[in-house]
């Protein structure tokens, strides 16, 4: 028995379901592997997807807002930069480590990053993302 392709049919494989997304791997825009894909999250009142929670071992799970999404694959999902994560290293403009990432703020009505909490060896602190001046290996901040 052979499937006969109908548009119907064809309209069918350009859509796919929430749970073929879990357990996926997250790839940034150089490849890294950022974790898997723990859960999606739907905005309610659009009906569409707002985003993702990413979980990799030993860390912390983060949001990733669909602005980061660049392509699904069979591999998983690309992502369209690289995204800050708990754990991240920070430095400022010179290099020099100030800490790590331990949690990421976002604003609850837009999903934008807000501020960063950092923590070094025996205090934490709060940078505005105005502060943020690039990201990549580590994520550079300007202090003041």
């Amino acid at each position: 028995m052979s499937l006969k392709i109908t548009e119907q049919n064809t309209q069918l494989t350009k859509n796919c379901y929430l749970e073929d997304f879990i357990g996926k791997t997250v790839f940034d825009s150089k490849g890294q592997n950022c974790g898997k894909i723990k859960s999606i999250l739907i905005d309610r009142q659009k009906f569409s997807v707002s985003g993702i929670l990413v979980k990799k071992r030993f860390s912390k799970e983060y949001f990733l807002s669909q602005d980061y999404f660049e392509e699904f694959a069979e591999s998983g999902l690309t992502l369209n930069s690289i995204p800050i994560k708990p754990g991240d290293k920070v430095a400022d403009v010179d290099g020099k480590n100030i800490g790590r990432v331990v949690q990421i703020n976002l604003n609850s009505k837009t999903n934008k990053l807000e501020s960063l909490e950092i923590k070094s060896k025996f205090k934490s602190v709060i940078i505005p993302s105005e502060r943020i001046i690039a990201v990549g290996d580590k994520i550079k901040i300007k202090l003041f």
